[in-house]
């Protein structure tokens, strides 16, 4: 009998609580965010005697680029309008795939700069909405200037299964070729993508590569999102006249270890 008054005076409070929470307005259940800080969200202030830094353009287009394709430079001239030199302190950007760099000397009055931004698209497939706060020496706060970068980036049609052998940012379609020492010189080629944030030059040192063979990359620099391609050339005339199945040619540029580095040279007669 205890326990059933018991669970009674449990099941009445917890009645009660339910009917206090049910009569308060949903409202006041709700956290919600005032007008005023969703428009200083948007639009922040930016900082008390801005307006001496005077962009050419605060909005950038950079219209439709490819995911594979080199990280662009957009470039936004500032004058000062002011009395005093201006200082840029610090940028900060609403993406790392947003880069920007900046003079940090002071420019005088009546003298001009440029802020360039750097977009990388790689990774970044679809519409995009960038912004990048300047800052200078009038508030560590509040940004001086507030700049846009706006496009789209097509997403890229190549996957790693394309190149499906990786030596570091390098990626190739194939990690062998084949000569036949009876046939002539020849020439075979790989296609070879970058997919590193920096340009690749591969190589090999002549002085290092066996005799009768000489590898270079077309183009010579290949920049980020690049496709390329290796270009082994064998000249039997300059080989040895014995030569073993299989050579090992180890390809600069990459930053990894010579054994993730290596293509292999096939000798064989066709029949």
């Amino acid at each position: 009998m205890r326990y059933g008054v018991t669970t009674a005076r449990v099941l009445l409070c917890c009645g009660a609580l339910w009917t206090a929470v049910a009569a308060t307005p949903l409202r006041a259940q709700l956290h919600i965010v005032p007008r005023a800080k969703l428009d200083s969200l948007a639009h922040p202030a930016t900082a008390r005697g801005g307006e001496a830094m005077r962009f050419e353009r605060t909005q950038i287009e950079t219209g439709r680029i490819g995911e594979d394709d080199a990280p662009s430079r957009y470039e936004y001239k500032w004058h000062n309008d002011g009395t005093a030199p201006l200082v840029i302190t610090r940028t900060v950007t609403t993406c790392g795939c947003a880069v920007a760099t900046f003079d940090k000397q002071p420019v005088r009055a009546g003298g001009q700069s440029t802020v360039t931004v750097t977009y990388h698209p790689k990774g970044h497939p679809g519409n995009f909405y960038r912004r990048i706060f300047v800052y200078t020496q009038l508030s560590d706060k509040e940004p001086t200037a507030i700049l846009e970068l706006t496009g789209s980036v097509e997403a890229s049609k190549r996957t790693d299964d394309d190149y499906p052998y990786a030596m570091g940012p390098l990626r190739l379609k194939q990690q062998a070729v084949r000569f036949d020492p009876s046939a002539g010189p020849a020439e075979e080629r790989i296609e070879c993508l970058n997919t590193g944030d920096k340009a690749l030059h591969p190589g090999s040192e002549a002085n290092r590569l066996p005799a009768g063979i000489t590898l270079s990359c077309e183009p010579a620099a290949l920049a980020p999102g690049r496709t390329g391609d290796l270009i082994i050339r064998f000249d039997p005339a300059a080989a040895p006249q014995r030569l073993p199945r299989q050579l090992p040619l180890i390809i600069q540029g990459p930053d990894v270890p010579p054994s993730l580095r290596t293509l292999q040279i096939r000798f064989e007669e066709t029949e």
